[in-house]
């Protein structure tokens, strides 16, 4: 839709005015906002005061429970009657196990009487528990002998137990455990403790574990739905939240704290659309809570729609008389500029070289935009000729740069594969150098046995016991090593052939000559190695996949001596047209399962590993062979797996 430059201007005046006036107005109305939000904040706080003075008094109520516990007669008869050596305490008249049942139906009836406490202890200084009365789906209970833990490593008794008398010990609020494992359903429990003493020395340790969401009643009682508690520890992760998936994030991982919802560095404000205020609970010196109000702003908003809706009439009213004034005077002043408009959109639409201008002669700004209007036209038509010409000798470059750029990425190309085949033979001479070692290994028992031998038949020529049957044994079984010696070689000249062609080869008989390679050496460390499964045949480079499954079996054999892994062990499963290698070195950190594949990337000591054989391994598999090469950690170690199920 188009809209005339008068009716723009008219436009604009409506809003420049309807700003002017909304300015003036919300100064006003700012004050207002002011005021009722200052009210709100106060009402708040205060509020929220309360609020804290009821979770200390509910703590408090702990606190008096324990004396009252702790100052009964029970339990000086307990003391006495544990400390005598039959059990017994004369001043009372009663045995050890009467004063425990008496002491049983004190923690009972308090636990019956508070909803709030569901664990009531006596633990001895040394640690272990001496009573428990538990509390769980309103069924209370005592705890058997054989079920009473040793509690001398959890934190809040190595602090109870420090305690001198009359001090108490407040935990920081946690999940409840039982035997080490959170409970489920969860608890939110804070405990308490106060030491017990008798001659001046500690006898034991009473703690009371509370269900704080029962405790502090403060929580249970908001019930308008504009209004929010939220309770926090020093560290800032929930205790309580109206989302209740969101508390106890340090227990249960999860990384939801009130620092990231709210600005602590003041104690209350106004912010979007709620009010929040918040105060700090020291439940000792080093230990506090945080607990946090927060309300919407739905009354400011009803007495501020009103003011709008006021606000709003008016304001409409004015701009829109300042408007139509402006529309008419505008349209009056503004007529050659639209005569001016036309010629210009001619210019834009037509070839500039048919355009015919009339020059508008005023003695003002128009008159002066004629003149340029008539300037840049001449311009344009001498600039057409000029690019034009350039658009010509550009287009001959660029015709040129693409021949080039075919020739260097044909250069380019043969470079990389020269630079490939250069990698892949590195990697060959690494693995020859690893194959020499294990020839040598494969060698050294028979040559001990050629020299045994050799050594036995002087002893027995000069004994006078060799026969022409001794020498024909002598001789079968020297030539028994020599054939063995043979193989080996044969072997090795084999599996380094430079013929690169492909053939029908069976990849379990591959495997099995690659590691008849290794046999000798993997025994020498004490590594057994498996080879199961049913074989199946490939057509494709043999030497090549060989190279791949020494290099598979040279890194397991690594792992496995540089964690020196007792019963090592090496598998090789073939199944489903999958080869599975795998050893029992516990694995690839997780930090760098993803790099082993790269190029020059090693994780062995400077000059025992060159980074390349596993990056190799996969080009040859994937590239040449085309099949798949992957890893992954099992519960015992890494796993690399060949399938030839995706080529």
């Amino acid at each position: 839709m188009k809209i005339s430059l008068p009716t723009k201007v008219a436009i604009g005046s409506f809003i420049i005015a309807g700003i002017g006036i909304l300015i003036i107005s919300l100064l006003s109305y700012n004050l207002m906002v002011d005021y009722f939000k200052n009210n709100i904040l106060d009402n708040l706080h205060f509020e929220l005061m309360q609020d804290a003075k009821k979770i200390k008094e509910d703590i408090e109520r702990i606190r008096y429970d324990e004396q009252l516990i702790i100052n009964d007669d029970n339990i000086k008869a307990f003391y006495r009657a544990y400390n005598n050596k039959f059990h017994y305490d004369a001043k009372t008249n009663m045995t050890l196990n009467d004063i425990e049942l008496s002491l049983e139906k004190t923690f009972v009836s308090l636990l019956s009487h508070n909803n709030s406490y569901f664990n009531i202890r006596l633990i001895q200084k040394n640690g272990k528990e001496l009573l428990v009365v538990a509390k769980s789906d309103d069924t209370i209970y005592v705890k058997k002998k054989k079920e009473l833990q040793d509690k001398s490593k959890r934190h809040y008794f190595k602090q109870a137990i420090k305690l001198k008398p009359g001090e108490v010990f407040i935990s920081k609020i946690n999940l409840n455990r039982e035997h080490g494992q959170i409970e489920v359903p969860h608890i939110p429990t804070i405990r308490m403790a106060l030491p017990i003493y008798f001659n001046n020395e500690i006898f034991a340790v009473l703690i009371i574990n509370a269900n704080i969401y029962s405790l502090f009643s403060t929580l249970n009682e908001i019930h308008d739905p504009n209004k929010k508690i939220y309770l926090a520890n020093q560290d800032g992760y929930y205790l309580y939240h109206p989302e209740r998936q969101k508390t106890f994030g340090f227990e249960l991982n999860r990384d939801y704290k009130i620092t990231d919802d709210f600005d602590l560095s003041k104690d209350r404000y106004f912010k979007d659309n709620y009010a929040f205020a918040y105060t700090k609970i020291y439940l000792q010196p080093d230990h506090y809570l945080i607990l946090a109000l927060t309300i919407t702003d739905q009354f400011l908003l009803k007495q501020s729609k009103e003011y709008q809706h006021q606000l709003s009439f008016y304001m409409i009213l004015i701009s829109l008389i300042i408007a139509l004034t402006l529309l008419l005077f505008v349209r009056y002043l503004i007529s050659p500029l639209l005569t001016l408009t036309t010629k210009a959109k001619e210019i834009a639409e037509a070839d500039t070289s048919h355009v015919n201008f009339e020059k508008i002669e005023t003695n003002d700004e128009i008159g002066e935009l004629s003149k340029s209007l008539h300037t840049m036209l001449k311009k344009l038509q001498e600039s057409k000729k000029e690019v034009e010409k350039k658009v010509q000798e550009r287009t001959e470059e660029l015709n040129q740069l693409n021949e080039n750029l075919e020739k260097i990425v044909e250069e380019k190309t043969k470079e990389n594969i020269t630079q490939l085949d250069l990698l892949q033979q590195q990697s060959k001479l690494a693995s020859m150098g690893e194959m020499i070692g294990a020839i040598a290994h494969q060698w050294r028992q028979p040559l001990n046995e050629l020299s045994i031998s050799i050594q036995n038949l002087k002893y027995d020529f000069e004994d006078g016991l060799v026969t022409e049957e001794y020498v024909d044994e002598f001789i079968e079984s020297s030539k028994k090593i020599i054939q063995f010696m043979s193989t080996t070689i044969d072997n090795f000249r084999n599996f380094y052939r430079t013929d690169k062609t492909k053939e029908l080869f069976d990849v379990k008989e591959a495997i099995e000559t690659t590691v008849f390679l290794q046999q000798a050496q993997l025994n020498n460390n004490n590594i057994e190695i498996e080879i199961k499964g049913e074989s199946f045949e490939i057509n494709s480079y043999k030497n090549e996949f060989q190279q791949v499954i020494l290099n598979l079996i040279n890194n397991a054999k690594d792992a496995l001596l540089e964690k020196k892994i007792k019963n090592a062990k090496i598998t090789i499963e073939i199944k489903n047209k999958t080869i599975t290698i795998k050893d029992n070195a516990g694995g690839v950190a997780s930090a760098i399962k993803e790099r082993i594949f790269e190029p020059y990337f090693t994780t062995k000591e400077e000059g025992k590993g060159t980074g390349m054989g596993l990056y190799m391994s996969k080009i040859i598999i994937e590239q040449n062979i085309k099949a798949k090469l992957t890893m992954h950690n099992n519960d015992e170690g890494a796993e690399f797996r060949i399938d030839f199920n995706e080529n």
